[in-house]
């Protein structure tokens, strides 16, 4: 700010300082007399000395008798003490001295020429000469310090002028060094006593040179002449010393330089205001209507009707919209594309129809190759690919399955994101998910399903929540669950940051999220909580979250009953480790920690990463939920939890990203829902207008948009490249979610970066990370928000808002990839954004000035239109594109709150610079002063977290039900051994029957053979320390239980823990215990006489041993073949034996893709 008041003001003085008083020569009056160039006012002195034989008494100079008004008396005040023409003009007597006098002393006017200059035959009368040493010291006096005034002061002398039309058009003036010369003057030397050079410059005056010297710069001539013995550089001096009348009207090198840089920073300014007004109109005529519009029938009427629907549903925050539901369109429809003109004819013309942002037509990709979406070869050697070939499509909500079609050439292709290995496997084969899905669950249409003309790509909507309550949940939830994207594609994530109760409530926020869903896949109350590694500094990495599953429960009051539909719904709430059970906010980790779980989780399941057991728990959740796998989700909405979407919102943005594979990011439009609710609100309209349809617009043109906001903005997770069924990782990069999970916030820019404005620096890493690649602005994409009505509350979050700007603007400078070159680029309007941020309260300081300045009479007339058209484009720019001329109005009350804008708010953010904390944004129940989430709280333990591949959870889980099994049917077979040992049955001789036999019973029959899948065995208790390789089985081996199951009666599943894994032995081993203990009767006393022993039937004996055998090979077959279907597709190398990498590293973050760690499990079978 300093900077820019100095370049406004600071540096004209400096370099180009303020003239002394100036006259131009037709502006001397009666009351100024000239001296060798200078005009001294001598209007109001009286003191001129008497004059013998003309004045009796001091009079004044200007009036008669003198009658010097206006006259020129340099001849009047000769002197050449500095000898300057001693050895130009030479007495003809030697030994005459002149004291420097050359000219008759006599007045001359100065204004005219020839006849009005005095003769030669005057230079004997020296009367009028001051030669006195009195004389020249009051001269010298005058000259240094003005003429007296009778008011005690001085009158500075002012400097005579003249400009170059005035020397062109004169016949006796000319120009050395910007001094003018009267060469007139020559001719009142007396050369009949003086002596000039010959043929030098004086005599070439005299006698008239051919060109003549007069009306012209000698300066250049004389330099010139460099011949020797000529003195004409000597004579110039000795003339301007003599001749001198006043000085040419130039500039210095100061001034030149000052007048250019005001006029470049004009051009520049100008240039910026008026490229961005012109593109911000180009982008509402020619591009804002085309981005997202797939619906067919967009004529203009249209599209202002629909305009003037959003603009009602956005008059108030609660206000419904129509529910939009998809309407089945031809299989071939024409996908509009932003960039491409549909329907009309191909014309040749001179200009070029094609760039960098042209996309290619429907069906056609820039290299001719497959037209298909490429599929994903991620999981393709992990060792989950048996189960992540394709994820499974639901046919029918009891969890049947149907079979993919390959699409055909004449089929639309469809949008599969996994592939098999090499091994023969097709898109054909549909994975099935290893555990039970949803019967719920909202079944997948066909790859064909296009209902807006293009192809569907599965979407989680991301949002985000910290002390909002019922109503502000409901009503983001409910706008995300009614919109006319099918809910086969769509997933709602709700993640709450902490256990927190905003103020107002009457239970915490993770409450009222799980209160808003229903059919759940686990009962709330049995839902345990899951270590994680968050983002914060110190013991506080480790947290721990609940993960609630189901589907969105409506409220009738809110969503009419005909419009309910399933829609698939994930809350996790982060609760918090045990340690900070007290705390005020258990779990509170920041909204940048909640979308880092997500990201994360991303990346981890893209690149096969050591998943921490959230994540494990996290990724089946989703299957279960939709039926998809996490892999197949390509695009993320990112939504907080008091901003309520437009039905058709979430749509046109998903048509963007699957038209234009190159588009990284959207936002769209956020209107304001409480516009009148007081004048906090009121004066943010236009402010939120204006950013979108001027800023973005402009910045979106180009494809950088720098800033996409958090309360409604699309990321897309990975983008296909080529044609061979690579993906490139976009959100789930990992030097972007490397830089976005830092912890470790030590420095005021960090802080400021991560801590205030965590959604902005996202946008800012997605352009340094992928410069080449779009991030637009969607005007049909329309969301509504609450926006503070509070003055106090304004200020916290415009001095978060302002102080992240700058910060990320900084960080923007750096990248260096941003399209254009120099002024004429995103990366110099970045720098001009820069510069305006910071210096907004000098900018509104110095329009109050100019203003001052107009009112008093004197206006910087430049200074005024580039304030005009600053203020006055934008009142253009609504007319020229939405023609809503409400917005006019709305931007009056705008301009009058202009030092609200530009001073206080700026003032009050650089003032506490310092100030991390969220303020009166977000407040909660019984909370005291706010503390920032960055700071350090004791240190981390990373032994609490235990981490591991998702097939490495699958083995541990497999390996696990195949114990159950085994343990079931020895304790099974103990009870009857036992049973039949002392308890004959009545059944021994039902040879027809399913029979477990021991060595001292005969055969009995068993319970019917029951096909069920076994319940999935939840890892929410493994073990905080190391695990072994060989530690597999549960205490219950060590301690068997008792024999108390019925015969008929299924057992209940146990609850394992890792606990119980670390103490255990070889599982080989103990399954083989197990065996031989089964088969052994139960200690006791031996009963006095043996039983009788029954008579053996035949084939007794083989049928005990074959039963035993046969029993332990389909235990051991069990487990072999559940292994092998999904943990040893990949053999993994030798050096990964020995297990040492299954916790989190105290120096590394949790996004830490580097599995060098990472060990293997024994095999088992």
């Amino acid at each position: 700010m300093a900077f820019v008041g100095f370049l406004t003001f600071g540096f004209t003085q400096t370099v180009c300082p303020r003239p002394p008083l100036s006259f131009r020569i037709d502006q001397i009056n009666e009351g100024y007399v000239v001296v060798h160039g200078w005009a001294y006012m001598l209007a109001s002195w009286n003191d001129h000395p008497v004059i013998a034989d003309l004045t009796d008494e001091p009079t004044n100079p200007v009036y008669p008798p003198i009658d010097a008004g206006g006259k020129d008396a340099s001849f009047l005040f000769q002197s050449d003490e500095e000898g300057l023409c001693t050895n130009i003009i030479t007495p003809k007597v030697p030994s005459t001295s002149n004291d420097g006098i050359y000219f008759p002393c006599q007045l001359f006017d100065p204004k005219t020429t020839g006849g009005n200059i005095p003769g030669s035959s005057g230079y004997t009368n020296q009367t009028g000469c001051h030669k006195s040493q009195k004389a020249r010291d009051s001269f010298k006096s005058m000259q240094e310090y003005g003429v007296p005034n009778g008011n005690g002061g001085y009158d500075k002398a002012g400097r005579v002028y003249y400009d170059w039309e005035d020397i062109a058009a004169s016949t006796n003036l000319a120009v050395y060094n910007s001094h003018v010369l009267n060469l007139d003057l020559l001719q009142a030397l007396p050369l009949d006593k003086f002596n000039v050079p010959a043929l030098g410059l004086i005599e070439e005056a005299l006698h008239g040179a051919t060109p003549p010297l007069s009306g012209q710069d000698l300066t250049r001539v004389i330099a010139s002449h460099r011949e020797p013995g000529n003195q004409w550089r000597q004579e110039a001096t000795c003339l301007m010393h003599i001749l001198k009348v006043g000085e040419i009207d130039t500039k210095s090198v100061g001034c030149i330089a000052s007048d250019v840089v005001l006029y470049l920073s004009l051009v520049v300014i100008l240039g910026v205001i008026l490229v961005k007004f012109v593109l911000a109109v180009a982008f509402g005529w020619f591009l804002s209507w085309r981005l997202g519009n797939f619906k067919e029938g967009g004529s203009y009427k249209e599209r202002m009707q629909r305009d003037e629907e959003i603009e009602n549903w956005a008059s108030e925050i609660n206000r419904p919209a129509d529910v939009i539901r998809p309407q089945e369109k031809p299989r071939y429809s024409t996908v509009s594309n932003p960039y491409y003109s549909v329907g009309k004819s191909k014309r040749k013309t001179l200009m070029p129809r094609v760039s960098r942002f042209t996309q290619p037509e429907p069906g056609t990709t820039h290299f001719n190759g497959n037209p298909e979406r490429p599929v994903s070869t991620i999981w393709r050697n992990s060792p989950s690919s048996r189960y992540l070939g394709q994820s499974m499509v639901l046919g029918d909500p009891n969890g049947s399955y149907a079979s993919l079609r390959r699409p055909s050439d004449v089929t639309p292709p469809s949008r599969p994101s996994t592939l098999s290995d090499s091994s023969g496997m097709t898109n054909t084969t549909v994975a099935v998910c290893p555990f039970p899905v949803s019967r719920y669950a909202v079944p997948q249409p066909k790859p064909d399903y296009m209902p807006f003309g293009f192809q569907l790509a599965h979407t989680i909507c991301l949002v985000t929540c910290y002390s909002e309550g019922v109503e502000g949940l409901r009503t983001t939830l409910d706008s995300i669950a009614t919109t006319d994207y099918p809910n086969s594609h769509k997933l709602i994530l709700v993640i709450a940051d902490g256990m927190i109760t905003g103020h107002g409530n009457d239970r915490s926020t993770p409450d009222i999220c799980v209160s808003m869903m229903e059919n759940f896949l686990v009962s709330p109350e049995e839902v345990e909580p899951f270590s994680y590694v968050a983002i914060a500094d110190g013991s506080k990495r480790h947290n721990m979250a609940k993960i609630y599953t189901g589907f969105y429960k409506y409220d009738d009051t809110t969503v009419d009953p005909s419009q309910q539909q399933r829609v698939p719904m994930i809350t996790i709430a982060k609760c918090g480790t045990p340690e900070e059970a007290n705390d005020s906010k258990p779990g509170n980790r920041g909204k940048r920690d909640s979308q880092v779980i997500l990201m994360s989780f991303l990346q981890k399941v893209m690149f096969d990463e050591r998943m921490t057991i959230l994540e494990y728990e996290f990724f089946n959740n989703i299957w279960r939920i939709t039926g998809v796998s996490a892999d197949k989700y390509e695009i993320v909405l990112m939504v907080d939890a008091d901003t309520k979407v437009y039905p058709d919102a979430l749509s046109r943005l998903i048509s963007c990203m699957v038209n234009d594979e190159e588009v990284a990011g959207l936002c769209g439009e956020t209107k304001i829902g409480n516009k009148t609710d007081s004048w906090v609100s009121m004066i943010q309209v236009f402010e939120y207008y204006i950013s979108h349809h001027q800023s973005k617009a402009f910045e979106s043109i180009f494809g950088n948009v720098t800033c996409l906001p958090g309360c409604f903005c699309m990321y897309r997770i990975k983008a296909p490249k080529g044609a061979n069924g690579h993906w490139v990782p976009i959100l789930a990069n990992p030097d972007i979610i490397e830089h976005y999970s830092e912890n470790v916030v030590d420095t005021l820019h960090k802080k400021n970066l991560l801590l205030l404005g965590e959604d902005r620096y996202l946008s800012t890493l997605m352009l340094r990370t992928f410069p080449n690649r779009k991030m637009l602005f969607v005007p049909q994409a329309v969301c509504k928000t609450v926006v503070p009505d509070s003055f106090r509350v304004l200020l916290s979050q415009r001095r978060r808002w302002i102080n992240s700007t700058i910060h990320n603007l900084f960080e923007l400078l750096l990248v260096s990839d941003l399209c254009g070159t120099f002024c004429f680029s995103m990366q110099f309007v970045v720098f001009m954004e820069l510069v305006g941020t910071l210096a907004l309260p000098a900018a509104i300081s110095f329009t109050l000035y100019l203003i001052i300045l107009a009112i008093l009479g004197q206006p910087a007339i430049v200074s005024l239109i580039l304030l005009a058209l600053i203020l006055g484009l934008p009142a253009v720019l609504i007319v020229m594109t939405s023609r809503k001329v409400v917005y006019v109005g709305w931007m009056f009350i705008y301009l009058f709150s202009l030092p609200i804008w530009n001073f206080v708010l700026p003032t009050y953010a650089y003032w506490h610079f310092d100030d991390f904390t969220w303020g009166e944004t977000r407040k909660v129940e019984g909370s005291g002063k706010e503390q920032n989430h960055g700071d350090k709280e004791g240190e981390f333990d990373s032994s609490k977290i235990t981490m591991k591949r998702w097939g490495e959870y699958e083995r541990v889980r497999k390996i696990r039900e195949a114990q159950e099994r085994q343990r079931r049917l020895a304790a099974q077979r103990y009870y009857n051994n036992t049973r039949f040992n002392y308890f004959p049955s009545p059944h021994l001789n039902n040879n027809n029957s399913n029979i477990l036999s021991s060595p001292y019973s005969s055969s009995r029959p068993s319970s019917p053979p029951r096909n069920f899948l076994p319940p999935i065995l939840p890892l929410s208790s493994f073990s905080h320390r190391e695990s072994e390789d060989d530690g597999w089985m549960d205490d219950y081996l060590d301690n068997p239980p008792e024999p108390l199951v019925l015969p008929d009666t299924r057992l209940p599943m146990p609850r394992y823990h890792m606990e119980d894994d670390e103490k255990s032995e070889d599982w080989e081993a103990s399954v083989i215990r197990s065996m031989e203990t089964s088969a052994k009767p139960p200690p006791s006393d031996p009963p006095k006489s043996p039983p009788p022993e029954l008579p053996p039937k035949e084939g007794d004996s083989e049928d005990v041993s074959k039963s035993s055998t046969e029993q332990g090979r389909t235990v051991q077959q069990e487990v072999s073949e559940d292994d092998e279907a999904s943990t040893t597709v990949i053999p993994h190398d030798d050096d990964d034996e020995e297990d040492e990498g299954d916790h989190v590293d105290n120096n590394n973050n949790n996004n830490n893709h580097n599995d060098d760690e990472h060990t293997t499990r024994r095999s088992t079978s």
